[in-house]
């Protein structure tokens, strides 16, 4: 009967610990959705990922050449910078938001296409763990 009741425990947890992180994934997409003008139409990925003390988080994907694209960044972590920055798969650094006043977003358009590494973290004194999440998307 005991193991019968850590069982049930152990689905509740789980189930309420998803329903969080839903709640922030929707949240965060409310943030970045202020900053992802109806002009551009998203690529249909999910960037969304838990950010923890002296971690960064990296996404992989691909920009076709000729067409211009807008990266917005949005965080749940309360005080501190998110900063962003885009990559070549050779560790070039193509852009930093760092640069900019960490600006929640970069417009841009490569003339061929190119694989990029998007590298999110939070610069911050007092860190507290979070989400993050990024919306891509590109005008037709």
């Amino acid at each position: 009967m005991k193991s019968f009741l850590y069982i049930i425990l152990a689905l509740v947890f789980v189930s309420l610990a998803g329903e969080k992180s839903l709640a922030q994934q929707e949240q965060l997409q409310h943030m970045c959705s202020l900053y992802f003008s109806p002009e551009y139409i998203s690529d249909g990925q999910e960037y969304f990922a838990q950010l923890k003390p002296d971690q960064k988080i990296e996404f992989r994907t691909t920009f076709f050449g000729d067409n211009t694209y807008r990266i917005v960044a949005c965080t749940s972590v309360r005080k501190g910078d998110l900063v962003f920055s885009v990559y070549d798969t050779e560790k070039n650094l193509l852009f930093s938001n760092a640069s900019y006043d960490f600006s929640q977003y970069w417009d841009f358009k490569f003339t061929s296409t190119v694989t990029c590494i998007i590298q999110v973290d939070v610069k911050s004194v007092k860190f507290t763990p979070g989400y993050v999440m990024l919306l891509i998307g590109f005008k037709p």
